[in-house]
C-alpha cells in the first residue's frame, strides 16, 4: 500500500466549510485531531487543505478564545458546545500553522491572521499554572503529561510563527511560557518510579494501555526527551514487557494508536513500526476495523512510513 492512497483518504474527509469529518463513516468534527492528521501533508507538499483548516479554526473561536468540536449533520456544522480539551487543541494549531508558513513562505497569512494568534496564545497560557502545567481545560483542572507534551511543541512553535512576523512581544511570551511549560514535564518524572506520571501525581498502571502506557511515548514525541538516554530506553522497554504485541494491536484498545508506532521509529525499532503499518492494513484500512481508522490514524500511518524511508508516492 503506497502513502498516496492514506493522503487521499485524509482529502475524502474534508468538508465544504474546509474543516475535516474523523472519518469516512463519522461526522465529527474534532479540531485537535485534524490539526495532527494535516502535518504530514504539509510536508508531501498538500498545503491548501492546511491553509484552510487554520482559516476554519479562527474563524471558530469562541468568547473565550477556544474552539469547540462540532457535527456535520445534514450538510451544516453542529456546533457541541464542548472540546475534550482547550490546551492541546491551540497546541496543534500552532504546530499546524507552523508548518504551513514554513512549507509556503505565506508570511502574509501569519501577519494578517495576528490578532486571532495572540488571542489563540493567550488563551493557551491561561491555563497554565505556576508550575508550568496547564490544565486540560478550565473545567476540568488536571495536568496530563500528554497534553502538557503537545502544549511545550505548540508554545516553541508559537515563537517561530511569531518572529517570523517581526511580532517579538508574542514570540517572547510563547517561549517563556514553553520553558515553564518544559520545567513543568521534567518534575513529572520520578526515578524512584522510573515513569512520568500519567496526569498530576499519578503515576502509570503499566499494564492499562491508555492513558498510561501510551502516554510515556510522549516525552520523546515531543521532543522533551532524549531517545537515546537511559529513561527513554527504559519507558521503551517497559512498554513492550507488558504489551509485546502492540504493534499487531493486541492492547485491548479498538484505537489503532498508530503514535506508538512513530515512538517504535525514533527508539530506532524499525522492525516493529513495519509491522504495525502491516497490521493496520489488515485490521483496519482493508479489515474488520475501519470504523475505528481515523484521520489522524492515517496520518500516523503516513508518518511512519516516511519515517522508515517508505516515501514514494
Amino acid at each position: 500500500m503506497t502513502i498516496e492512497s492514506q493522503i487521499d483518504y485524509i482529502l475524502s474527509c474534508q468538508l465544504p466549510t474546509g474543516t475535516f469529518r474523523l472519518g469516512s463513516l463519522d461526522a465529527r468534527i474534532n479540531p485537535y485531531f485534524t490539526n495532527l492528521a494535516l502535518l504530514p501533508l504539509v510536508e508531501l507538499g498538500e498545503c491548501d487543505c492546511a491553509k484552510q483548516q487554520l482559516d476554519w479554526y479562527v474563524g471558530h473561536l469562541n468568547a473565550d478564545s477556544y474552539v469547540n468540536d462540532y457535527v456535520w449533520q445534514d450538510g451544516t456544522e453542529v456546533d457541541t458546545g464542548k472540546a475534550d480539551s482547550e490546551d492541546s487543541y491551540p497546541a496543534t494549531f500552532f504546530f499546524l500553522a507552523l508548518a504551513y508558513v514554513d512549507a509556503t513562505d505565506d508570511f502574509e497569512w501569519a501577519y494578517e491572521t495576528r490578532e486571532k494568534l495572540y488571542r489563540i496564545l493567550d488563551g493557551l497560557i491561561a491555563l497554565q499554572q505556576q508550575d508550568g502545567l496547564t490544565w486540560a481545560k478550565r473545567s476540568w483542572k488536571v495536568k496530563y503529561l500528554m497534553d502538557n507534551c503537545e502544549v511545550v511543541q505548540g508554545l516553541y512553535a508559537a515563537e517561530k510563527l511569531f518572529a517570523a512576523i517581526d511580532e517579538n512581544r508574542g514570540a517572547l511570551q510563547a517561549r517563556q511560557a514553553a520553558e515553564r511549560c518544559a520545567d513543568g514535564i521534567n518534575s513529572m518524572y520520578s526515578e524512584k518510579k522510573d515513569a512520568y506520571a500519567v496526569y498530576d501525581r499519578h503515576f502509570p498502571n503499566w499494564r492499562k494501555w491508555y492513558p498510561d502506557a501510551t502516554s510515556q511515548a510522549f516525552p520523546v514525541l515531543s521532543g522533551m526527551l532524549d531517545p537515546d538516554s537511559d529513561i527513554a530506553l527504559s519507558l521503551y522497554q517497559r512498554l513492550i514487557e507488558h504489551f509485546p504485541r502492540f504493534e499487531w494491536f493486541e492492547t485491548g484498545d479498538l484505537y489503532p494508536w498508530m503514535s506508538m508506532g512513530e515512538w517504535a521509529c525514533v527508539m530506532g525499532d524499525a522492525k516493529r513500526a513495519a509491522e504495525m503499518t502491516i497490521a493496520a492494513e489488515r485490521l483496519y484500512i482493508h479489515g474488520p476495523r475501519h470504523p475505528y481508522w481515523l484521520i489522524q490514524d492515517a496520518a500516523g500511518y503516513i508518518r511512519i512510513k516516511t519515517m522508515l524511508g517508505a516515501t514514494q508516492i
